[in-house]
């Protein structure tokens, strides 16, 4: 079914008797011949117009059967394609449940001694000596013991410089 153009509020059918690529894409197939070739056969025999290619004499079609709702065949369709998405949904849900309850397990922190550091792996961690000038404790005065310090990079702990 294709429309005769804007503002015109006219229709144009058409019925054919072969594959009609051509018309792919651009008009509506509402139908199908299913029975009564014969009929078919005789409408396209029937001498058209070179100019406007429309039959020379009037076809009337005077009656139709529908022999399948498409209604009932597009319900189903969609009907099909909704509990579909319904499983898909509903499997997510129990797949992200089950992830929630091994991911709350994997959240408890692991325990590697008793006491004050127990999460503190002690493979991970390096201790490194420090030299003894520091280890007697800061002094009041601002002076270092004997040793001087050696010069060069700092972290943030040492804000001597300032």
């Amino acid at each position: 079914m294709a429309n005769s153009g804007p503002n015109t509020n006219k229709s144009q059918f058409f019925i054919t008797f072969r594959s009609c690529p051509y018309l792919d894409r651009k008009h509506t197939v509402f139908g199908r011949v299913v029975g009564g070739f014969e009929a078919l056969t005789a409408m396209e025999n029937i001498e058209a117009d070179p100019k406007t290619d429309k039959p020379k004499s009037e076809i009337k079609l005077l009656s139709a059967t529908v022999f399948v709702d498409p209604y009932d065949e597009a319900d189903a369709q969609i009907a099909a394609e909704r509990q579909k998405e319904l499983d898909k949904q509903e499997e997510d849900r129990a797949q992200s449940s089950a992830s929630q309850r091994k991911t709350k397990a994997d959240q408890t922190p692991k325990t590697f001694k008793a006491g004050i550091g127990k999460y503190i792996n002690p493979v991970t961690t390096t201790t490194t000596k420090r030299p003894a000038a520091e280890d007697s404790g800061p002094t009041s005065s601002g002076a270092t013991s004997g040793a001087k310090k050696a010069k060069g990079k700092t972290g943030f702990g040492d804000f001597s410089s300032w």
